[in-house]
């Protein structure tokens, strides 16, 4: 029970100091010492783990993952790859509803900080021929630019789950794909459905549609890039990264859309670029920090001797930080280690990851602190707290398809 005090403590310090403006990345660098401290670490020993966490092979490839993942997405954000690739798709989908949900999901392809504030404008732009109001089209922006988080390979909390449970990032992606399909479907169901269809104008010409779409695919093609290379072709997510983030930097320069020294100063002075790398280095230091103290060894036996069914603890713990903290990566750090440890879990830990994952992402999204969801609220001048409630039964829905891949992957072995 001390054990449990003394993480909930260190939690409310992280979340507090989250909240305070510190950055992610430092935020978890001083978690992780906290934890050493309150599990009585001494310094040699605390600078033993460093050193042990920092020279593991998986440390050094999800940080140069992240690296590269944001490097991408600042080269097509500075390049305006993003701008073109929504404007032509508006000029070939002529259904301003379905471009509002598609828009967003888009940006949701690039894991970038408050995202959901580069959609917003592209949703508003989108809805202004229909009757909709500013709650609406926050449910939109916030609920279709992470439907794509659930699985995509590129975003941190995916890595981080594939490295916790020792598989292939793409192997995650494949395992929980069928999550973003069902974000996608409740989606259309409890939230497109009460946005009005406009009456049907006449479509542009079809020579434009053709060049509307291929311009569409030419500037879509790092993802479809790396979906190919990673997938099928069985090459590393790290080098596929690496392929189609020099691609795209060549492409853009040969199209004369950007120079590439503009575009490489652009990834070295961008303050987030900095802030991602150091959240990568705290998240591992953190969920290491929290092995070779020993506070997931006592966290495991008080679990074990508190008889709570698993299923709950898999449910309500990553639900609760993560609805606390509003942050992926910070309810996978903080409660995935502890998962994978329960002798209960230990031996079959896929099913339930896939639940916590699901469980803990449900609670981020309904999260007020949520950084993409309070900024698109204030961008729209929506009350959040009806916002909130209309994205309930969405939310509940998605962690029902969880539970319902939980008991399959239970029962039917996918790896």
């Amino acid at each position: 029970m001390v054990g449990l005090l003394k993480l909930f403590l260190v939690f409310a310090i992280v979340v507090f100091i989250i909240h305070k403006k510190v950055p992610l990345g430092v935020s978890l660098v001083l978690g992780a010492f906290l934890v050493a401290f309150l599990f009585g670490m001494n310094l040699s020993s605390i600078l033993s783990a460093i050193l042990d966490i920092y020279l593991q092979p998986d440390t050094c490839s999800f940080v140069l993952l992240v690296a590269l993942v944001l490097a991408l997405s600042i080269v097509m954000e500075k390049s305006g790859q993003i701008d073109r690739l929504t404007e032509s798709l508006r000029q070939f989908l002529t259904s301003p509803k379905l471009s509002s949900a598609i828009l967003p999901a888009i940006v949701g392809l690039l894991p970038m900080p408050g995202g959901a504030l580069f959609s917003a404008p592209m949703v508003k732009a989108a809805t202004s021929p229909l009757l909709v109001d500013e709650q609406r089209r926050v449910e939109i922006n916030h609920w279709f630019r992470h439907v794509w988080e659930y699985s995509w390979p590129l975003y941190p909390g995916i890595i981080y789950t594939a490295t916790i449970l020792k598989l292939e990032v793409k192997e995650i992606f494949l395992l929980q794909f069928p999550l973003s399909v069902v974000a996608v479907v409740v989606g259309f169901v409890f939230i497109m459905r009460r946005v009005p269809t406009l009456a049907k104008t006449s479509p542009p010409s079809v020579s434009l549609r053709r060049s509307a779409v291929f311009r569409f695919i030419l500037d879509l093609f790092p993802f479809i890039l790396i979906f190919i290379l990673y997938l099928p072709f069985n090459i590393p997510l790290l080098l596929s990264l690496f392929i189609a983030f020099i691609l795209t930097v060549l492409m853009n320069r040969i199209r004369k859309k950007a120079k590439i020294f503009y575009l490489v100063s652009s990834i070295l002075t961008a303050s987030q670029y900095l802030n991602f790398l150091v959240m990568a280095f705290g998240v591992k230091l953190f969920s290491g920090m929290l092995l070779k103290s020993g506070a997931i060894s006592e966290l495991t036996l008080f679990f074990n001797n508190s008889h709570f069914p698993p299923v709950l603890i898999t449910i309500f713990f990553p639900f609760i930080i993560g609805f606390v903290a509003g942050i992926t990566i910070v309810y996978c750090t903080a409660t995935f280690p502890l998962l994978v440890a329960l002798p209960q879990i230990s031996c079959e830990p896929l099913p339930y990851i896939v639940l916590a994952f699901t469980a803990g992402f449900s609670g981020t999204m309904l999260s007020p602190i949520h950084a993409c969801l309070s900024l698109s609220a204030q961008y729209f001048n929506a009350r959040l707290t009806k916002v909130l409630l209309a994205l309930l039964l969405p939310a509940f829905f998605v962690l029902l398809a969880a539970f319902a891949l939980f008991l399959l992957y239970s029962y039917w072995k996918p790896l």
